[in-house]
């Protein structure tokens, strides 16, 4: 029987043997790797270092597949068609990406992603695309925006991931007072639950989960940005995420079939003591149900 859980933190080739004995069970390729255009022989050695790992997925690089200036656009698809193919030749079975900016026109916005996300499974064989939600609706990610890509797309191998401090500042409309305590207090088991049962059909071959605690702040002309914080010191509770998380995972994965992957995206500097202890927070509360 395969496992159903499987967990683990970004990690850079010279930090892999510090995550393998530390127990985590996934590592996913930095977009830095791919930012940086490390050579062939750096995702060849990527893969011989990380294959005691269980899962091996990968982080695009930041490079918007959506945007006005066509000249810019598909220098940045021809960035990620690069690096899904190191990815694959690294041995991920994921590639991740933030989409992009929706711009004055949605609708076309949506078709542009869709034709980067073509290039890409073109240019591969077998690793899926995974398309990450947002926190703003000036940004391509709401479940609604990547469910129209993949309609677009009609390919298995493309899915949802969700970035879970996102969906909560997205469906509690932080972004518009940065009221990040009191949207907190309205959260239920029920929300993070709904949220994913609504939208499983979404999921490619496997259940994408990332997370990372987060605060706010507005910058010039009142834009609002979020801030990842070290676990404990931001939003949303962790308590009830665990809750809902080994609620979901226990009663209503279908774990035969499919994987569920827990990858903490907090920042580096505490990063494998948060990436422990978030996976610890879940699994105590999966032994209730068991």
């Amino acid at each position: 029987m395969k496992a159903i859980l499987e967990w683990g933190t970004y990690n850079g080739l010279t930090t892999l043997r510090k995550a393998f004995l530390l127990g985590l069970r996934l590592t996913e390729i930095p977009p830095g790797d791919f930012m940086k255009r490390r050579s062939e022989e750096y995702f060849d050695n990527y893969r011989e270092m990380s294959s005691e790992f269980n899962v091996v997925t990968a982080h695009g690089p930041y490079y918007a597949l959506t945007g006005k200036s066509m000249d810019s656009l598909e220098r940045s698809w021809r960035a990620h068609v690069r690096a899904i193919q190191m990815a694959e030749r690294a041995g991920a079975m994921v590639y991740n990406v933030h989409i992009g900016g929706a711009g004055p026109d949605r609708e076309t916005a949506i078709h542009l992603a869709a034709k980067a996300v073509k290039m890409m499974l073109d240019a591969t064989e077998n690793i899926l695309i995974t398309l990450e939600t947002t926190y703003t609706p000036k940004l391509l990610g709401s479940p609604d925006d990547i469910r129209a890509i993949i309609e677009i797309v009609g390919d298995e191998r493309v899915g949802i991931s969700f970035q879970l401090e996102n969906d909560f500042i997205r469906e509690f409309k932080v972004y518009e007072d940065a009221d990040f305590h009191g949207a907190d207090q309205q959260v239920t088991e029920d929300f993070w639950i709904n949220l994913l049962e609504s939208n499983e059909d979404l999921f490619a071959g496997h259940v994408s989960l990332r997370f990372s605690q987060v605060t706010g702040l507005y910058l010039r002309k009142r834009i609002f940005v979020k801030k990842r914080t070290p676990l404990g010191m931001g939003y949303p509770s962790l308590d009830v995420l665990s809750r809902a998380l080994a609620d979901y995972i226990v009663s209503r994965v279908d774990y035969e079939n499919t994987q569920v992957h827990l990858i903490y995206t907090g920042p580096p500097e505490t990063k494998y003591r948060d990436t422990i202890n978030f996976y610890y927070s879940v699994a105590k509360e999966v032994a209730e149900y068991l």
